[in-house]
């Protein structure tokens, strides 16, 4: 009888292969998106095809100790410009295998560090030596990290003096110490994410009149950000001062209402990029400025109880206008309707009428947002409102996001049709028909949008029929989401491109 193989017995826990997220990724399941290589248009960079193939390695190249020995003194010569790229690569690659010391021996170099909490290997020795390893760092992000003190953040933060984008979101903790610290040794800072952290209007409200050049505040999903609490934040700013660097604001999810956002658009002559969804904003008029009209790229007004009818008489204002966020209008903030309640939603087909018309000579108009808004479509189906808008809007934009529309029909699509051999094909690249009432008729007017790079029609009717013409007419097409397509097998779902190239031949 041979002697048994020995095996080296693996801890309990201790990361295997099966920990690499590219293993994960090839791991059967029915709601992943069946996805094809997207051709290749330029040559990458030698230093990024070197870094490629040490992050896909490294798993390998870092269990071999002889070897590894040798490729560490080297990673200690490569230029500080290129750690965040391998840095990056690893996270994606093998975050798992990414311990603290690697981390802070080889990884903590150049002008952007990112560590969130998907990295295990991350914790309050790794951050604390930031300052130590890197005090000249520019862009840094720390997210997810919940049980680390304020304090501790603010012992790091205020050593870090040359910092101009700086991402704490979901630091649960971060507060008055990490804030003030920030506002006191930040004065290059130009970016600062603060969702859902514990950051008071007050502490904000010193930061921004600190950090001179801030131009990007988001300060999302903040329990304590009330319409009382505000009022704070208007004293310590001061009457009569403007932050006019400021480019985007985003106040999502949290408790304000119409004065307070009123207020901070008055602040802000120079806002791009605004974002209040899940708000307890209810008049668009809340929007506007007496002193000033904003120059107002991205408006997200998203789940509030704002009146599309009254919306769309101030977003011919906004003539920038390129992304615009109007899903699930009706249920706002603090509201007990839920979105299937299609008797609260206020976007129905009068109001989308009234948009279309706002919006028909926007022409950097690039992203529409519909998500939610279960009425539309409700009424009778001549002179279809989601058809009109689809035909005179929607077929200019790159982004389209219908999903959860269950009225919305293939029929409705016909706009995206060209009405004569001098209209230009649709500019759609992304379109989100996900819970939708389409079925194979779709596939005709979809087939027209040869820019198509992602299609998601999750939960909806559509099968084989309707998808292999829109594959063979959108050769760009790489993405494509069939979750709970029921027309199409489970197998089927991940490899779709596969199974249609194999019916062609």
């Amino acid at each position: 009888m041979p002697p048994r193989t020995s095996k080296r017995q693996r801890a309990f826990g201790a990361p295997s292969e099966a920990d690499s997220l590219s293993v994960q990724r090839d791991a059967p399941s029915s709601a992943a998106s069946s996805t094809r290589p997207v051709p290749v248009t330029t040559v990458p960079s030698l230093a990024t095809l070197c870094a490629r193939k040490f992050a896909a390695n490294f798993v390998s190249l870092r269990n071999n100790e002889p070897l590894w020995e040798h490729l560490s003194m080297q990673l200690h010569t490569v230029p500080d410009t290129i750690i965040p790229k391998i840095f990056s690569m690893l996270r994606s690659k093998c975050p798992t295998y990414l311990k603290h010391e690697i981390i802070v021996t080889y990884l903590l170099r150049g002008p952007v560090i990112t560590l969130t909490d998907a990295l295990p290997g991350v914790n309050k020795k790794t951050i604390s030596d930031i300052s130590r390893i890197n005090a000249g760092v520019r862009e840094l992000e720390i997210s997810g990290f919940v049980k680390i003190a304020d304090t501790s953040f603010a012992s790091v933060l205020g050593n870090l003096k040359s910092l101009q984008v700086l991402v704490l979101r979901g630091c649960t903790n971060v507060g008055v110490n990490a804030i003030a610290a920030v506002a006191q040794s930040c004065p290059d800072l130009k970016v600062i994410n603060l969702n859902y952290t514990s950051a008071n209007p007050t502490s904000v409200a010193q930061l921004v009149n600190s950090c001179t050049r801030l131009e990007c505040l988001k300060v999302a999903g903040i329990r304590n950000w009330t319409d009382a609490t505000f009022t704070k934040f208007l004293e310590v700013v001061g009457q009569g001062n403007k932050l006019a660097n400021l480019r985007t604001l985003k106040v999502r999810e949290t408790q304000l209402g119409d004065a307070s956002i009123s207020a901070l658009t008055n602040l802000c002559p120079n806002l791009q990029r605004l974002d209040a969804s899940f708000t307890s904003l209810t008049r668009a008029a809340s929007l506007l400025s007496p002193d000033h009209i904003q120059p107002l790229e991205k408006l997200s007004l998203t789940s509030t109880s704002i009146s599309p009818l009254e919306l769309a008489q101030i977003l011919p204002l906004f003539p920038q206008l390129r992304v615009l966020y109007l899903g699930a209008l009706g249920i706002s903030r603090g509201s007990q309707a839920s979105i299937l309640n299609t008797s609260a939603m206020t976007m129905d087909g009068a109001g989308l009428k009234a948009i279309t018309n706002a919006l028909v000579n926007s022409v950097h108009l690039e992203q529409v947002n519909l998500v939610g808004n279960s009425k539309l479509g409700t009424t009778t189906r001549s002179d279809s409102a989601l058809a009109d808008f689809l035909g005179r809007v929607g077929r200019k934009c790159k982004m389209l996001n219908m999903a959860g529309i269950p009225n919305l029909r293939s029929t409705d699509l016909a706009g995206l049709l060209p009405e004569s051999v001098r209209d230009d094909s649709p500019a759609i690249e992304t379109f989100i028909l996900n819970n939708t009432g389409i079925d194979d008729e779709a596939g005709v007017y979809i087939s027209a949008c040869d820019h198509l790079q992602t299609l998601a029609v999750a939960g909806t009717r559509i099968t084989r029929d309707g998808l292999f013409p829109i594959l063979d007419a959108c050769e760009g097409l790489h993405n494509l989401d069939l979750t709970s397509c029921r027309g199409i097998g489970v197998i089927e779902r991940r490899r779709f491109f596969d199974i249609w190239q194999e019916q062609k031949e």
